[in-house]
Formats: structure tokens, sequence, C-alpha cells
């Protein structure tokens, strides 16, 4: 059988909601101080990821510039119009 309900019981029962209260809003300010962290090195990541392709973007460019230019250079060798002269000091 149930006791009837007194000032204390009723003391406690607020005491306990309370307490449970304060921990979750505790609980919920480390899990939005955790996501804020979180989404600034998300962030941080993201650019750096930006940046890396970028870079490699780059390097990619060169090397086929380079590729190009040794193609069209193996043209201009393989030339045979050639004027010499002698230069003297």
């Amino acid at each position: 059988m149930p006791r009837p309900k007194s000032d204390a019981s009723s003391q406690l029962d607020l005491y306990k909601m309370v307490t449970e209260k304060q921990r979750i809003q505790r609980d919920m300010y480390s899990i939005k101080e955790r996501m804020g962290l979180l989404q600034q090195r998300l962030y941080i990541l993201n650019q750096q990821i930006e940046a890396t392709e970028k870079t490699i973007h780059k390097l990619r460019q060169p090397h086929s510039n380079t590729a190009q230019n040794i193609v069209r250079s193996n043209i201009f060798v393989e030339s045979n119009n050639y004027q010499t002269f002698e230069v003297e000091y």
C-alpha cells in the first residue's frame, strides 16, 4: 500500500526532478561544446582537403605541360634546317 503524500515526499520528488534537470542541462552543454569543436575541426579539414586537391591539380598541370614541351622540342630537333655560323673572339 503506497504511503500518503506528505510535504517531505513532495520535497524529495522536487529535489530529484531538479537534480535530474541540472544533470541533463550539463550533458546538453557538454554535447553542444563538443559539437562546436567537431564542426571547427571539420571546417579545417575541408579547407585542407581543398588546398591539397588544388596542389595536386597544379602539380599535374606542369607535368602535362612539360610532356607537351618535350614532344614539341622533339619536333624541332628532328627538323634538319640548321643554319650554322662561327664567331671569333
